[in-house]
């Protein structure tokens, strides 16, 4: 299995075109193994498989910020960013989160549950490593919910206005 030799993103961009079309195949069994057992959001993780797959290979997470508007879309972010042997435990008692959460892995910029605050707190980190002098990208990924939830709407006229701006992807699983 491909997901085996995963450990971090930086395995995601010795892969073939191929080895990651399979990859995301064994990543949707995952989730789909593991979420039969243990419950979690299903239609929104396997929507965004790809998605997350494309990011890590070409962003360079933890040191790039990679926000998921919408946790539950980061299963398989959480697959490929060093916690697939933990998986199992998922929304579990003592076991990793359904959402992404900072405690849990430096590549969870931030602690999301539901919709409508990834480009918010993606503008305020764009402005943070701008007014810092850093360099590094800033991507925030939202789901359709977010688009109803009122608060995208106000960043992502700002984002713009900063020097690199901020970038983001947005999935639609119904």
């Amino acid at each position: 299995m491909i997901l085996d030799k995963v450990n971090s993103p930086e395995d995601l961009k010795r892969l073939s075109l191929e080895e990651l079309l399979l990859l995301a195949e064994e990543i949707r069994s995952e989730i789909i193994r593991v979420t039969a057992q243990n419950g979690g959001h299903l239609a929104s993780s396997l929507g965004a498989v790809e998605l997350v797959l494309a990011l890590h290979r070409v962003f360079d997470s933890p040191r790039d910020r990679i926000l998921f508007d919408v946790g539950h879309q980061a299963y398989a972010h959480k697959l490929v960013t060093g916690r697939k042997d933990r998986f199992h435990t998922l929304r579990k008692e003592g076991g990793i989160s359904g959402f992404t959460k900072v405690s849990e892995s430096p590549h969870d910029a931030i602690t999301a549950g539901h919709a409508s605050t990834s480009l918010a707190n993606a503008l305020g980190m764009v402005l943070a490593r701008d007014l810092m002098g850093e360099d590094y990208h800033v991507v925030a990924v939202i789901g359709d919910g977010a688009l109803t939830g009122g608060w995208p709407s106000p960043p992502s006229t700002r984002s713009g206005s900063s020097k690199r701006g901020c970038s983001s992807s947005s999935t639609t699983t119904r």
